[in-house]
């Protein structure tokens, strides 16, 4: 879990405080972006704007716990999990499509993974391999899993494995050489400027989708609301390329 708090400037009108506090909360491959964009629009209307960010399960969890957020944001059967519960709007809005990859550390020999039988011959020739564990709630780890067992190597990846408990730690497990290969969503091992990343070839590619809706009992829905509408403008498509992500909004 990751929270990080993005500073907006305050704006005060005849001595009183009119900027708010906007909550979103975000699953963890999303957060590169949100936190671009949040950054942006706090400047622009004075909102604080707390980002958290946690995995796909994780934000189920939190959701369902009764934390208070104004906008969340997850994979597409969380959100439509909250919706049906009554705790998030029922229209979610897609923002981008997950892209999973192989890291590894800056300055190795980076593995061919042009077809799904090069990524097959490279992942059976690592001597270690980092993925989020299922346990954690991240969807990546069992995305893995699954693709390792189509490839007919799932026992291999399994004897080899370097689990944590999500992506950030996956990079950091890589970039310290703990694992010789970290393989998890590109945007989560981006900002780990000690990996070079690829993404995986399109018939090992993921196609889970990134929603977002406003929180039912939000405290500031209509900035929310704003929010929302920025992330699936250009600016926010562009911002998910930047973060590895394939953007789906028009």
């Amino acid at each position: 879990m990751v929270r990080i708090l993005v500073p907006a400037l305050l704006v005060l009108v005849t001595g009183t405080a009119t900027a708010k506090e906007l909550k979103v909360l975000t699953g963890a491959g999303m957060s590169m972006p949100v936190r671009e964009r949040a950054a942006a629009f706090g400047a622009k209307t004075g909102d604080t704007v707390t980002v958290t960010s946690d995995t796909a399960g994780g934000v189920q969890k939190r959701v369902e716990a009764g934390e208070p957020f104004d906008l969340v944001i997850g994979t597409a059967a969380v959100l439509e999990t909250l919706a049906h519960e009554q705790l998030v709007a029922v229209q979610a809005h897609p923002l981008a499509q997950m892209v999973a990859g192989i890291g590894v550390k800056k300055g190795s020999d980076m593995p061919d993974l042009t077809s799904a039988r090069s990524t097959r011959a490279a992942l059976l020739a690592a001597r270690s391999i980092s993925y989020v564990d299922p346990a954690s709630g991240g969807i990546t780890g069992v995305f893995f899993l699954g693709q390792a067992d189509k490839l007919g190597i799932g026992d291999a990846v399994r004897a080899k494995a370097v689990l944590k408990p999500n992506g950030s730690g996956v990079a950091d497990a890589v970039a310290s050489g703990e694992a010789q290969f970290g393989v998890t969503l590109i945007s989560e091992m981006l900002p780990n400027k000690d990996v070079t990343v690829r993404p995986l070839p399109d018939e090992l590619q993921m196609t889970t989708i990134y929603t977002a809706a406003v929180a039912t009992h939000a405290q500031n829905a209509l900035d929310a609301a704003a929010l929302l509408n920025d992330l699936r403008s250009q600016d926010g498509r562009d911002a998910a390329m930047r973060a590895g992500l394939k953007p789906v909004t028009p």
